[in-house]
């Protein structure tokens, strides 16, 4: 191993950090080592460095349309079926909603959680069932529809049964909280039906030939029984509430 002197490392170093004053060192005193020039100001960075602007694709993203269609339909159901309540929808029996409030308030906490649940899953397993076809979108899109128009007949013959004031209390204590979730997670499983719906139109008119029915039944298989799943959790919400609001009213 050839020898290196002290000076000649310290000399190296120094042109390692481009030191103005830096001495290069000649190939005979040592010809392993290289010397570094100064620093070149002028010098063009790779081109790797450099890059051409291009354009960006922006994909839309439909489903926020989607919901804003499908809320629309829960609103417009529920506005028609408050105001046109006994032009072209009939009021509830008084004697209905008194049996109805006396069930709600006498039954056990396990009931009111099963009767929620299932009065719940019913519209989930309905508009699950429309997008399982290629032509079910238009029932995925008219079921919140319907069920807000029950939610609004409700609200107005409680309202004409007993009053504004205790109409109101009544239906938000007994039920809104069941009927407010379940509209939630209906409109949930709309979207999904309409989005699987599509996929399968497209698919049987061949405009989608890369995608097979079984690789997106599986995913909606999977939101269906998230939509399930919730229903069993708005269950016992809604029967917490009707237990604790028991303890306030009188029929």
């Amino acid at each position: 191993m050839d020898f290196i002197s002290t000076e000649n490392i310290l000399q190296k170093d120094r042109n390692l950090i481009y030191e103005p004053d830096a001495v290069s060192i000649s190939d005979s005193e040592d010809e392993d080592i290289k010397v570094y020039p100064e620093k070149n100001e002028e010098a063009i960075l790779p081109n790797a460095y450099f890059f051409e602007p291009q354009r960006i694709r922006i994909k839309k993203d439909k489903s926020s349309a989607l919901e804003i269609i499908l809320a629309l339909f829960a609103i417009i159901g529920f506005v028609c079926g408050t105001i046109f309540c006994g032009s072209f929808f009939s009021f509830l029996s008084e004697a209905y909603l008194s049996d109805f409030l006396k069930d709600k308030m006498q039954n056990g906490f396990f009931s009111n959680a099963c009767i929620s649940f299932f009065s719940m899953s019913a519209f989930v397993i309905i508009s699950f069932s429309a997008g399982l076809s290629c032509v079910g979108q238009p029932i995925a899109f008219f079921i919140p529809l319907i069920k807000c128009v029950g939610g609004g007949i409700a609200l107005a013959s409680f309202v004409k049964c007993y009053g504004l004031l205790n109409g109101l209390l009544s239906f938000c204590a007994f039920v809104l909280p069941s009927f407010a979730m379940g509209t939630l997670i209906t409109l949930y499983i709309c979207r999904c039906a309409v989005k699987t719906s599509n996929r399968l139109f497209l698919y049987v008119s061949g405009k989608n030939t890369d995608a097979r029915p079984g690789e997106f039944y599986g995913g909606y298989l999977t939101k269906g029984l998230i939509a399930l799943a919730g229903c069993f959790i708005g269950g016992i919400i809604d029967a917490v509430i009707t237990f604790i609001c028991s303890n306030f009213f009188v029929i």
